[in-house]
């Protein structure tokens, strides 16, 4: 007869599942009751069993929502053609939240990025990604008020870049090239993604081009590394 403690069933139970990815990173799990239903065990052992996962990484807790798997979900990028919340990938899932929409000016640091000169106005939209109370990334999108004559920023809602792209850029998108490399946050950017300390995150540049070969959108996309990470499958 097995005298394994009922916590540590559960937990080897969970860590199975999500070695098997049938828990998978973002998920939420089954909550402490229905734990103690399945193992016949009482809530409290259950918790326990939670607790010890928690610290130990597997999972993490949001207050008043329920357990979730943790761990570095993986991304191939090959299947993407360049980052924003558009893609059909992990990256998209959950919501986003608009922080921000207005226009800014003389900003040296956008006049350089577009050729532009420092009297150019832009439009800047602030967002953030959410996954379960837990913000996934950050984005920073600049578009040149000269290019978008149909554009009102104060009526307008931040649905897809491309779209609003395509809907309000007189200069058709043909391509854009993405730079990526890691960062650390900003004061500020600490406080939207809600993290502390010096982790390094990923950011990842897109410039979008039009068919003249001229810069029309430009984002900063910065990426919560502690939940992706990105691999390429080659052939060989």
């Amino acid at each position: 007869m097995s005298t394994m403690p009922h916590y540590v069933k559960i937990k080897d139970y969970i860590v199975e599942n999500i070695k098997q990815e049938h828990y998978k990173p973002g998920e939420k799990i089954p909550s402490e009751k229905e734990l103690g239903d399945m193992f016949n065990v009482s809530r409290i052992t259950a918790t326990t069993a939670i607790r010890d996962l928690v610290k130990e990484g597997y999972i993490y807790r949001v207050q008043g929502k329920g357990s979730y798997v943790s761990g570095k979900k993986a991304e191939n990028l090959k299947t993407h053609r360049a980052y924003g919340f558009e893609n059909d990938s992990t990256l998209n899932e959950g919501y986003h939240k608009t922080m921000s929409m207005q226009v800014v000016k003389e900003r040296k640091d956008l006049s350089e990025k577009f050729g532009m000169s420092i009297e150019d106005e832009f439009y800047e939209i602030l967002r953030v990604k959410v996954i379960g109370e837990k913000v996934n990334a950050l984005e920073y999108v600049y578009l040149p008020v000269k290019y978008y004559l149909t554009l009102d920023i104060r009526d307008e809602k931040a649905g897809l870049i491309h779209d609003l792209v395509e809907e309000h850029c007189f200069l058709k998108q043909k391509r854009a090239k993405v730079y990526i490399e890691p960062v650390l946050l900003s004061e500020e950017e600490s406080k939207l993604m809600k993290v502390t300390g010096k982790s390094p995150m990923l950011l990842w540049e897109k410039f979008t081009f039009s068919e003249e070969e001229v810069i029309i959108e430009y984002s900063r996309n910065i990426i919560n590394s502690d939940l992706y990470r990105f691999y390429m499958d080659l052939d060989i």
